[in-house]
């Protein structure tokens, strides 16, 4: 039967017949994590794209565990035509070993750097070179029980003197002034660590260390470390005690806070996504404010930028060109993207697009519409900090949140914890791993 269709293949060829395959046209795959895909992808975007594009065929593929999964395929040859990791600071390691296919002259054609965030665009470049989109942005806010504040006459803390003043009162009432935990994910730790060192020693001062300017033993990062660690350690402001800390999972304080056991928790913006049902089953209010600056150097609030996903295009691809199409249909629809983002509660799939308020679903939760216009006009004036998921390396990111327990236990001193984050960071700095981080407006947090 084989040798039968290759003749006929033959025959045809011969006669200047085309042969047409059992698949005609384009197959672009994507694989992406199946807990975070909105349910509306497939109509939305995937059925969208292939609509509008006859000739190629989107393939968008749920992954269990995401990661493991495509590292596997990437070394043994099978990876899809697009590569979606869990941040800038993976893709790296891609780069490196020339997997990514560089997108630079694709982007100047298409304009993308005028469809993306500036900043967003910038941490998707290694050497000057642009080799990933985020998929999605997110930052670090103070989420907090409005039912809680309205009954006692607080009112969201601006500054550190207001942000004692709360966590002092909350404990007057018997509830804690603060609620998190990391029993469920370890590197809760670098949230917290991430937003002192922003709020503390402020923008200027993070921006310096990471380009190395300033050590990481500077005495406005060596404070920021300190001020956590007497707030976690010494005065168990979160959910308690340490001890409740390391035993709370995501739930946990979830409910600590809906409930009002909790007055406020320091976390993501992820959390859009899950918070109100944990207020709706207990009738409650939620609402957030930005974490308030907590040292003299900082100046006015900002925001900490970071990417949760990144996509790039899988360099040993037959399918560049159609893969980098894909690409540039999500970014160019900002209407679309807030569709997708919606349907995850504005915790996924929010690719750092600029928006337009008429872009946002009908219905959309004012408080979350109210974060994307703040954080469009924040970090547009340069009010930006670091997240320690984008802009760390891979070494000193572990580093930052695993080791901070032993100055949180008081089995090292913060200047021993961060001589030993500079070493890391040096090792880093002398092998070329640091990540692209676009410059602050000067002048604090």
């Amino acid at each position: 039967m084989l040798q039968r269709i290759l003749l006929v293949a033959l025959l045809l060829s011969a006669l200047g017949v085309g042969v047409v395959s059992a698949q005609d046209g384009i197959t672009v795959t994507w694989w992406t994590e199946v807990n975070s895909m909105p349910s509306n992808v497939q109509e939305v975007f995937v059925d969208a794209f292939n609509a509008a594009h006859p000739d190629i065929t989107l393939e968008l593929i749920g992954q269990e565990s995401l990661n493991e999964t495509l590292r596997t395929a990437v070394q043994a040859g099978e990876a899809p035509d697009l590569l979606q990791t869990p941040g800038a600071s993976f893709i790296a390691e891609f780069v490196d070993a020339g997997l990514v296919e560089p997108l630079e002259d694709a982007a100047a054609e298409l304009g993308w750097s005028d469809k993306l965030l500036d900043w967003a665009y910038q941490s998707g470049q290694l050497g000057g070179v642009l080799y990933s989109i985020p998929l999605t942005y997110e930052s670090l806010v103070l989420f907090y029980n409005k039912t809680v504040f309205d009954d006692n006459g607080w009112s969201p803390p601006t500054n550190i003197d207001e942000f004692n003043g709360i966590a002092a009162a909350a404990e007057d009432i018997g509830i804690f002034p603060l609620a998190y935990g990391n029993a469920t994910w370890q590197p809760s730790n670098e949230h917290l660590m991430g937003m002192y060192l922003n709020a503390f020693a402020g923008r200027e001062n993070v921006y310096k260390a990471l380009v190395g300017e300033i050590p990481w033993t500077d005495e406005s990062i060596a404070g920021a470390t300190d001020l956590l660690r007497g707030h976690i350690a010494d005065n168990g402001w979160f959910s308690g005690s340490l001890e409740n800390y390391f035993a709370n999972g995501g739930d946990d304080w979830r409910v600590e806070l809906a409930s009002g056991d909790a007055a406020m928790v320091l976390s993501g913006t992820w959390n859009f996504r899950s918070i109100g049902g944990f207020f709706e089953e207990v009738g409650q209010e939620w609402d957030w404010a930005p974490i308030p600056p907590m040292s003299d150097m900082a100046g006015e609030y900002g925001y900490e930028l970071a990417t949760g996903s990144t996509v790039s295009v899988n360099a040993q691809s037959p399918n560049v060109d159609a893969a980098i199409k894909v690409l540039d249909f999500l970014i160019s629809d900002p209407a679309l993207v807030l569709q997708l983002a919606a349907n995850v509660g504005f915790g996924e799939w929010v690719v750092p697009v600029h928006f337009a308020p008429e872009d946002f679903p009908e219905g959309t939760d004012g408080r979350v519409s109210r974060f994307f216009a703040d954080f469009a006009a924040v970090t547009g004036a340069g009010r930006i900090g670091y997240t320690t998921w984008t802009f760390w390396p891979a070494d000193p990111n572990v580093h930052l949140w695993e080791a901070v327990e032993n100055v949180w236990w008081g089995d090292i001193s913060v200047e021993e914890y961060l001589e030993e984050h500079e070493r890391l960071w040096q090792i880093e700095r002398d092998a070329g791993n640091v990540l692209p981080v676009p410059a602050p407006a000067m002048g604090g947090y």
